[in-house]
C-alpha cells in the first residue's frame, strides 16, 4: 500500500473498480423483478463517455480507502448522468436513493485515513454503466448488465 501513510491493507482488483451511482439494496440474491426494472432502465438512458477527476483520498465506509473529489467541476458529467438515470430508475417503479458520494474504492486497510489532497489528480474513464450483483466480503462482482457508452450521448 503505501510508505507515505504506513498503510496496511487489500488493494482492490482493477476490473472491480468503479463508482456506484445507485444501490439495490441488500439481498442474497437480487430479485429478478429489481434486475428487470434496473435493466429497463439503465437501457433507456443514453450512456455518455464520463471522465471523472479525483483529487482527494480518505478512508469510508468498512475500512474502504477512497478517491474523491471535491472539485464539483470534476464530476459534474457524473453527477448528471446520475440524476437522468435515476429518474429513468423511478420512472419503472424503484426507489433510488438522493444521497450520493462521487467516489471509487482502491482498498480496504484498518487504520483510518483522513481527507487529503493526492499529489496528483487522478483521471479516470467510464466507457459503460454496468449493473453488478456484488457479492459483499467475497470480492466478486457479477456483470448482471452492461450498457456500453454511445457517441450521441
Amino acid at each position: 500500500m503505501s510508505s507515505r501513510h504506513a498503510l496496511k491493507g487489500t488493494v482492490v482488483e482493477a476490473q472491480r473498480l468503479h463508482v456506484t451511482l445507485f444501490d439495490l439494496g441488500d439481498h442474497d440474491q437480487v430479485p429478478a423483478d429489481k434486475v428487470t426494472q434496473a435493466s429497463t432502465a439503465a437501457a433507456a438512458v443514453p450512456v455518455p463517455v464520463l471522465n471523472v477527476v479525483f483529487e482527494k483520498s480518505m478512508s469510508y465506509a468498512k475500512g474502504a480507502l477512497v478517491l474523491c473529489a471535491d472539485d464539483e467541476a470534476h464530476v459534474s458529467a457524473l453527477r448528471a448522468f446520475r440524476q437522468r438515470l435515476g429518474e429513468a430508475l423511478a420512472d419503472v417503479g424503484l426507489k433510488p436513493s438522493r444521497a450520493f458520494t462521487p467516489h471509487m474504492t482502491v482498498a480496504y486497510a484498518r487504520r483510518k485515513l483522513e481527507k487529503h489532497a493526492l499529489e496528483a489528480p487522478l483521471r479516470w474513464t467510464a466507457h459503460s454503466l454496468v449493473l453488478i450483483d456484488s457479492h459483499v466480503g467475497e470480492g466478486v462482482h457479477e456483470v448482471l448488465g452492461r450498457w456500453p457508452a454511445t457517441a450521441a450521448a
